[in-house]
């Protein structure tokens, strides 16, 4: 008898154990499958430059009554921001008909509107002309850095610097175009507007002062209207060993096969003593891939930032842990910096996050056909206290690219790491 109840329970509790496996399995697959849903939805909205959108002047005031209705009855994160959303209307809606005349200036204007609630997941989903290029920000100045194949067919060489565009000198130029930068922290504002400087809503064609050597030199640049498709096969994480101690893992981004190409790379340094994991230039993707590459690299069970469970892997790394992050790391990878910075297994450098995990933004349209994105999700809290929004994760060490160690081809903060970190150990 008493061997039977021990098989019962021993068959009970296995069947549980498959019970909440299953459990877990099925809503990771369900989140899956909501992700995909969404993309596949997202893929569907219409797109249009500012000069083109589907809405008349005289229907302007109407259609940005509408948007403003949505963002008060949609959006989650306003009040907890102070923004007096009255206001907020009356300022811009009474620039309808003044200053704001044309399609363009009214879709300037829903950019402002919604740049102004200062949450990087709420945009305007409208076009814009550009070069398929990002230059390199060090030290608030711009820089060209690996210039890809348009840049240079158009006269861009490696360590040019632009200092004004359309003959306005480039702080200036930055300062005039921050207000339609959508971002929860003005370090992250001002980071992504020189970063996208070379975009335009309005124009097709910009002139570029460069700064090369002692020579200054006038470029024009042609905007296309192509997006770039990318390269399926791109790793999205890569590896390398830096020295016989120190190995080194770019995460790019959040999505695609980034946790199999992580992975990948992780094999291959996973018992060195020291480890630098880069997620500088990480604007995030899907949450759940963040989850699943910060279970390698934690050492105790833990709460997700988002409240999934992460349990470490058999082979979770451990050694001694460095996160580089930047005003650039956003979305899902920031909640892995949250994670990372929660678990205490990761020492932290480099600039802090952009200051928003995502909290659960949704596309909305205007009467007029106008899309936009606000998030819709509540404000939370992580596990330890840290807001999820608003407030970008603090590195343990603050250090930036210098313009000198630029020129020279180093990395300020991968040497920091090596010679300020590891070697004075």
């Amino acid at each position: 008898m008493k061997k039977l109840l021990i098989t019962l329970l021993s068959i009970v509790c296995l069947l549980g154990l498959v019970v909440v496996l299953s459990a877990t399995v099925f809503k990771e697959e369900l989140t899956e499958w909501v992700i995909k849903q969404k993309m596949k939805k997202y893929e569907q909205l219409k797109m249009y430059y500012v000069s083109e959108i589907p809405v008349e002047p005289e229907n302007f005031a109407e259609d940005f009554k509408s948007i403003h209705k949505q963002v008060l009855k949609e959006c989650s994160l306003y009040e907890q921001k102070g923004i007096n959303m009255d206001s907020l209307y009356a300022t811009f809606s009474k620039r309808i008909g003044n200053e704001v005349k044309t399609k363009a200036d009214y879709g300037l204007l829903v950019c402002e509107y919604i740049a102004a609630l200062n949450i990087g997941h709420a945009n305007a989903h409208l076009d814009v002309y550009w070069s398929m290029y990002s230059p390199t920000v060090v030290e608030g100045r711009l820089f060209i850095d690996n210039p890809n194949e348009y840049m240079t067919k158009y006269g861009f060489c490696e360590k040019d610097e632009i200092i004004a565009i359309n003959n306005t000198p480039i702080e200036q130029y930055v300062n005039s175009r921050k207000k339609y930068t959508h971002a929860s922290t003005e370090d992250a504002r001002m980071h992504l507007t020189r970063r996208w400087a070379l975009r335009s809503h309005t124009d097709s064609l910009i002139v570029c002062d460069v700064l090369r050597g002692g020579d200054t030199l006038k470029l024009e640049l042609p905007l296309t209207k192509a997006f770039p498709t990318g390269n399926k096969d791109e790793l999205m994480a890569k590896g390398k060993m830096l020295n016989d101690s120190v190995g080194y893992i770019s995460i790019e981004s959040m999505t695609g096969n980034v946790v199999e190409d992580f992975k990948q790379a992780y094999q291959h340094v996973c018992e060195l003593p020291y480890l630098i994991v880069d997620i500088r230039n990480n604007g995030g993707g899907n949450s759940i891939n963040g989850r699943l590459i910060a279970e390698f690299l934690i050492h105790n069970p833990q709460q997700h930032c988002l409240g999934e469970d992460m349990v470490p892997q058999s082979n979770a790394y451990k050694g001694k842990l460095f996160l580089l992050t930047s005003n650039f790391t956003f979305s899902a990878a920031e909640s892995f910096a949250i994670d990372m910075k929660e678990s205490g297994n990761a020492t932290l450098v480099g600039e802090a996050t952009g200051g928003d995990t995502g909290n659960g933004p949704d596309f909305f349209v205007s009467k007029y056909g106008i899309y936009f994105r606000v998030p819709t999700r509540e404000p939370h809290v992580s596990p330890q206290g840290f807001p999820l929004e608003g407030v970008g994760v603090e590195p343990h060490h603050k250090v930036q690219q210098t313009v000198g160690d630029f020129f020279d081809n180093k990395d300020t903060i991968i040497e920091y790491v090596l010679n300020g970190l590891i070697n004075n150990k």
